[in-house]
């Protein structure tokens, strides 16, 4: 996102004190949402761990650190999930294991479980729920920062918007302000677009979790679902019955298969192209030569898809930085 969520960097307590009560939607209490950006604004980093260059240290320090002191605000982080993510982290050896992993499940081409959330809505990149959800970051005064080298619907950014519109909801209620449109958009996101997406990535990662590499993942990739699915729980009772079209219908099971399948056979244009990671030229397959194909289109740098197969699965070859946030 262009503006730093209010939270970003701010070593904010992970417990806020001192709150006056909130004010009141129909009968149910404004929630309690700063630990949940908090959270999400965690998680979004962890997601982007390969474009800003995330250690194993910082997993097993920071980031564990963080998710433990809001374990005492989130039932999400229980002493279970915290344990079975530590000893995820201290399973791997070396910092380009915990990326080979992401690279797995994430980027690589045929990525299994790619983190652009209109993959999972439309069966592909750039469709229309990625207009629906710049809509969303826009109604708040967000965008795409240009130095990402992304698509908006990727997972990080939605955690981002999420962790800034909780924020928002948050100063209103403090201010004895009415905080339902955003809470109303937060709902929005949450029960049409994000939910539905990361359902899909959770059972694609569920299923693609084959080593110690890809379990940190998962378990983040679990964490996120759950603790969303809580907050929108939490919205639900807040907000008044809403007079709302029927939920956008999402892509699950054989029916997001067979859309992201629709790649294999895609007619782009085959490149020559150079391994960013062995330096050896290779020729592109349907799936990543429709990838780059979309992503151009859409102004975004494709470089970094740049491996070749022999690469793809070699532990020591996994690009390191793909790109700056």
């Amino acid at each position: 996102m262009r503006d730093p969520t209010p939270l970003q960097g701010e070593g904010a307590p992970c417990s806020p004190a001192g709150r006056p009560a909130g004010i009141m939607i129909e009968t149910s209490p404004i929630p309690d949402l700063l630990p949940s950006a908090e959270l999400g604004l965690c998680l979004s980093r962890a997601f982007l761990a390969p474009q800003i260059g995330m250690t194993l240290a910082e997993a097993r320090g920071p980031l564990l650190e963080d998710l433990t002191c809001l374990a005492a605000s989130l039932p999400s982080i229980d002493s279970e999930r915290l344990a079975a993510l530590s000893a995820a982290f201290a399973a791997l050896t070396d910092t380009q294991r915990l990326i080979l992993g992401y690279s797995r499940l994430f980027l690589a081409p045929p990525a299994p479980a790619p983190l652009n959330l209109g993959a999972y809505l439309d069966g592909g990149l750039m469709a229309r729920s990625v207009s629906h959800m710049e809509a969303l970051y826009c109604r708040h005064g967000l965008e795409r920062d240009p130095a990402f080298r992304d698509l908006p619907d990727h997972l990080a950014l939605n955690l981002q918007w999420l962790a800034w519109v909780y924020s928002e909801a948050e100063e209103a209620r403090e201010a004895g302000a009415d905080a339902r449109a955003a809470l109303t958009d937060a709902a929005s996101m949450l029960e049409e677009l994000t939910l539905p997406a990361l359902a899909g990535i959770r059972r694609k990662v569920i299923a693609a979790d084959v080593d110690a590499t890809t379990r940190p993942w998962r378990l983040l990739v679990e964490l996120t679902h759950d603790q969303l699915s809580r907050d929108l729980a939490h919205l639900r009772a807040a907000l008044p019955e809403p007079a709302r079209e029927e939920p956008r219908s999402s892509l699950s099971g054989p029916a997001a298969d067979a859309a992201i399948a629709t790649f294999e056979h895609s007619d782009a244009p085959r490149e020559r192209l150079s391994c960013r990671a062995c330096g050896r030229g290779f020729e592109s397959d349907p799936v990543l030569a429709e990838m780059r194909r979309r992503l151009l289109a859409a102004g975004v740098d494709a470089d970094h898809l740049a491996v070749c197969p022999g690469c793809r699965d070699d532990n020591s070859a996994i690009p390191r930085h793909r790109c700056a946030p």
